[in-house]
Order: structure tokens, then C-alpha cells, then sequence
């Protein structure tokens, strides 16, 4: 199983500065992009979305439905993220709604998930959707620093998640950069959700690099 490295440019980045950033990264096999809506189109590697609609496609002006990020070739999509829960008020029910349509075109969701959300997060998750996801944990307090969550708080959480999902692909999102990345590899991850860290690319080059030569 490749181990993830999904750079989640959030709402950052235009268009030239996302093609400027491609240049400046060697791919290697771990390396996902999650630009904006309107740059995955310019990113030649293998992309997450950054959202989908909870619904199929219809009448929901606004919305991106999975059939259209499949079409753009998109692999993964991050759904549930604490800044969507947050902001725009996406409830557990508005995420599995999403994880459904992802599955039906074979795009692999990303699930976001704080430690209190586990529980009703995984009450109204399709159960036999389960092993088509990855799940990740990202606690909203550690979000946009330099320093990620303890161990033990992640490893809480893991053991959380694989209460439901024996051997559960768990991803670490919240503060990765190159000066933690290898103490978190310790942890038996399936990847990391990274950020503030992503935008620099030669930060990003550097957890690319600790990630290989973990492999």
C-alpha cells in the first residue's frame, strides 16, 4: 500500500503560483496534490479534490458532483474536514452523503474526522463502504502550526477508528512538516494530510523525501 502525502493547498494558491509549485517538486510514488476546483485540470499527477457534492448531478447550482471530479481524473477527495464542518456547518449525515457518491465513481475518500466526531461519524457511515476509505485524524487545535499532536493522542485515535475498521487506513493531518514527519512514520500511518507545510514545496519536497526513504 503507497503511503500518502496529499498537499492540501486549501484555498491558497492561483493558477500560476500552483504551476510554479509543480516545477518545483519531483514527484515520487507518495506524492497527491489537492489543489482548488479550478486548478486540478493543471496538475499532471495523481490529485485529490478538496470537496465534493453530496449530491448526484441535478439541479444544485454550485455543487461539483464526483461524476465530474472523476472526470477531471481525480483519485481521492478530503471530505469532512474540520474547516468544512466548521464553516460551512457539514454535519456527519452531509459527509457520508459524500463518501457514497465518491465510492460510486471509484474516487477513494479521504475522511477528516476530530477525536469527538469518531463516534457519530462512523453511526451514519455506510459500513460496507468502510475498506474503500482512508480515515483521517486531524484535531482542529493542531491545524496551520509547526507543531503536530503527541503521539499518544494519535494513537488514541487510531485505536478509536480501528474499533470499527480492523486495519484501517489511518492518515495523520495537523502541523506536518520536515522537522516532525519522521518521528510521525513511527506510528504505522497510511499517510499524512498536509497543509500549511504543503505550500512551500521545498518543505514538501523534504517530507517526500523522509517518506522514501522510510519506504
Amino acid at each position: 500500500m503507497t503511503f500518502l502525502a496529499i498537499a492540501n493547498f486549501k484555498s491558497n494558491k492561483t493558477a500560476e503560483e500552483v504551476t510554479t509549485w509543480l516545477k518545483a517538486v519531483t514527484p515520487t510514488p507518495n506524492m497527491v496534490v489537492a489543489p482548488s476546483f479550478p486548478h486540478l485540470s493543471l496538475c499532471h499527477c495523481v490529485t485529490a479534490a478538496q470537496d465534493v457534492s453530496p449530491f448526484p448531478p441535478g439541479s444544485y447550482t454550485g455543487a461539483v458532483s464526483a461524476k465530474v471530479l472523476k472526470e477531471l481524473g481525480v483519485s481521492y477527495c478530503i471530505v469532512g474536514h474540520s474547516e468544512r464542518r466548521r464553516y460551512f456547518h457539514e454535519t456527519a449525515t452531509d459527509v457520508a452523503a459524500k463518501v457514497r457518491e465518491l465510492v460510486e465513481v471509484d474516487i477513494t475518500p479521504l475522511i477528516c474526522m476530530e477525536q469527538e466526531q469518531i463516534t457519530s461519524q462512523f453511526a451514519v457511515l455506510d459500513a460496507d463502504l468502510y475498506d474503500k476509505c482512508y480515515f483521517c485524524f486531524e484535531p482542529s487545535g493542531d491545524i496551520g502550526g509547526t507543531v503536530a499532536a503527541g503521539d499518544e493522542e494519535i494513537l488514541i485515535a487510531k485505536k478509536q477508528i480501528e474499533y470499527f475498521v480492523k486495519d484501517a487506513r489511518f492518515i495523520y493531518g495537523g502541523s506536518v512538516n520536515r522537522d516532525n514527519a519522521a518521528q510521525l512514520l513511527k506510528l504505522r500511518l497510511s499517510g499524512f494530510l498536509i497543509a500549511t507545510a504543503s505550500l512551500d514545496p521545498d518543505n514538501y519536497q523534504d517530507v517526500l523525501g523522509i517518506v522514501s526513504h522510510a519506504a
